[in-house]
């Protein structure tokens, strides 16, 4: 049997260990093994404890954990977290997202086939699920990310979240790091980097979740993503010559459509279950209602069959009382005819 590639799983956390949990739990849970996990906690409460419980049956996972005594940031702790990793292949997720059991062996599986006869540097990524959670902690799908890259497509927007991506590690051997003067999008900066020396291959699979959390305001948070944009498209559009640039413009209206008729599928699909839902719940109501009306029929016939052997009861109770009436009159005529004859 051949050995297969050691993978390490970057975890980004700070004071979420419930959500923590979760997330390690499902990195346990995966069926590919040898798997490393280098958890970086970024200013939070040490979770040594949390880690060291949960990995205590493990085979084939070990830990590297890393704490910060004050957080250094998003960027800084994925850069921490990429230095410490000892695998040819890495992925990130963070804290409050978590895998499907398969996801990495699918990964590993696509970059086998695509990339082990070559020497060239190769990523692949998937798709995943982006699910809403809400205060009470209940989720619910919105839509699914990730679709195969066309030319360019990276330097208008990011179809990739984090943890869709498994990246080999030699990547940091030529440069390539979380950009730390960028805290929103670094992850779209770092696939950049990774684009300048990897060609990337989509796994049609979707074994993974990127949850959101609604918390800010809707006003603050697209100021916020604007300068975020100027920032990735001022370091990065410079890179491309005018014709290329023009051509990536053009194509934004195509990827903007497809990106409508994805949703528009998925969406289908998700009324086509719920249609199907809706149906089999009728289905359950309609039988459940002739459920009743059958028993309402049973109840009602045992109720006089009741009835009937109470009636039949007091009919037999009273002929016995008579029996044993006329037995102790005779016993008591006999008695009086042998004391008196």
């Amino acid at each position: 049997m051949v050995d297969m590639p050691a993978v390490s799983v970057v975890v980004r956390t700070k004071d979420r260990p419930e959500l923590l949990r979760l997330a390690i739990g499902s990195v346990l849970s995966q069926t590919y093994r040898p798997i490393e996990l280098v958890v970086v906690n970024d200013g939070g409460k040490d979770v040594a404890h949390l880690l060291t419980a949960m990995m205590s049956d493990t085979q084939d996972i070990s830990l590297n954990y890393i704490f910060h005594t004050h957080s250094l940031g998003r960027s800084q702790a994925a850069n921490a977290g990429l230095l410490a990793v000892s695998s040819p292949f890495c992925l990130f997720l963070d804290d409050d997202d978590y895998v499907d059991e398969h996801h990495i062996a699918g990964l590993v599986d696509a970059h086998q086939k695509h990339f082990a006869s070559t020497d060239e540097l190769g990523v692949v990524h998937c798709r995943a699920r982006t699910v809403y959670t809400n205060d009470q902690g209940e989720q619910k799908i919105l839509s699914l990310q990730g679709q195969s890259l066309a030319k360019n497509q990276l330097f208008y927007h990011n179809v990739m979240p984090i943890l869709t991506v498994l990246i080999p590690t030699h990547v940091r051997e030529l440069g390539v790091r979380f950009d730390d003067s960028i805290d929103l999008f670094e992850d779209w900066d770092f696939w950049l980097q990774v684009a300048q020396f990897c060609s990337f291959v989509f796994v049609d699979q979707t074994t993974c979740n990127y949850l959101i959390h609604i918390e800010s305001s809707g006003v603050r948070e697209r100021e916020k993503q604007h300068l975020a944009y100027q920032t990735i498209y001022q370091k990065w559009l410079t890179k491309l010559t005018p014709s290329m640039l023009h051509e990536m413009l053009a194509n934004t209206h195509l990827w903007h459509d497809q990106h409508v008729e994805s949703l528009q599928a998925n969406n289908a699909i998700e009324l086509s279950r719920i249609g199907g839902l809706h149906s089999f719940a009728l289905d359950t109501i309609a039988q459940k209602d002739h459920d009743i009306e059958h028993l309402t029929h049973l109840y009602k016939t045992v109720e006089r069959e009741l009835i009937t052997l109470r009636h039949t009861y007091k009919t037999v109770h009273e002929s016995l009382e008579a029996i044993k009436q006329r037995r102790l009159m005779y016993r008591l005529k006999r008695l009086y005819h042998w004391l008196f004859k």
